[in-house]
């Protein structure tokens, strides 16, 4: 949470595509933890935590969403396309009134009530230790909802089961990063990269999205290479990410076996496993 205010300043004095995205991933580490820890502990201190960081959290996506998209563009396409230009100009737009509703939302943003609520929620935080039973049955619950979540996906392969498994493995990631340590010290660039091979798949397919609205109106052979370029680099990451999760080495099988008693949850139904 201190880290939070930290970036706040950074990025206000020139708002630097960098800065934006560190000020985020604080707020994204802050809100995580507090989704976890509001499974152990009901006391309302989390969820005023989610609710003072939501206008600001979103407010930065929507900007380093038009970013992201903008280097994809540069990347896939020549200078001179005129699909990239057509984007080109549009996404620009969506970053300059991403950018204005950022700063306001920035501005509105209550730093002296983040910093009392710090002071009140580190003790709470601190109450079960860091590779705890009670995390990593937590950890243990998102990992299995994240393989099934997978198993859907390979089954009806559509852009929304996808995205859905990005949201799992996420989740999944990020209770290992915050709250077992000696875990993540040994699978955190596995991690990194599942999320991010799931993480570029939704980027491409949000960027197709967009550029079949955006160039409607031009010839459709323009727009068919970069359709196949889209596809190429969707593919990619998907067999990357399939090939680390099948086989006998699968990282499904090895995060598992971190967790000595998985078993015992593996065959339970969902809602089993996440009140475990």
């Amino acid at each position: 949470m201190d880290r939070v205010l930290e970036r706040a300043d950074q990025v206000e004095r020139g708002w630097d595509v960098e800065d934006v995205h560190d000020l985020r991933v604080a707020l994204r580490r802050c809100r995580t933890m507090a989704d976890a820890l509001t499974e152990v502990d009901s006391r309302p201190g989390w969820r005023k935590l989610k609710k003072c960081s939501r206008e600001l959290f979103h407010a930065l996506g929507g900007l380093r969403d038009a970013q992201v998209m903008k280097d994809w563009v540069r990347r896939l396409g020549p200078a001179g396309d005129p699909v990239r230009r057509v984007m080109l100009r549009h996404l620009s737009g969506q970053e300059r009134s991403g950018r204005a509703e950022a700063e306001r939302a920035l501005g509105r943003f209550d730093r002296k009530a983040w910093r009392k609520l710090a002071r009140k929620l580190e003790p709470r935080a601190r109450f079960f230790p860091p590779d705890s039973v009670v995390f990593q049955r937590l950890a243990l619950a998102k990992l299995n909802v994240a393989v099934e979540l997978y198993g859907r996906a390979r089954k009806s392969r559509s852009m929304l089961a996808w995205h859905r498994l990005r949201i799992g493995v996420k989740r999944f990631r990020y209770t290992v990063d915050n709250f077992l340590p000696q875990r993540a010290q040994l699978w955190s660039a596995d991690l990194k990269r599942a999320q991010d091979l799931l993480g570029e798949v939704h980027d491409l397919d949000v960027l197709r999205g967009t550029i079949r609205r955006q160039t409607a109106e031009l010839d459709p052979s323009i727009t068919a290479g970069w359709r196949a370029r889209i596809e190429t680099e969707r593919k990619t990451r998907l067999d990357e990410f399939v090939s680390k999760v099948t086989g006998p080495e699968s990282l499904w099988l090895v995060w598992r076996a971190g967790f000595p008693w998985s078993h015992s949850l593996m065959g339970a139904p969902v809602r089993e496993r996440r009140t475990a």
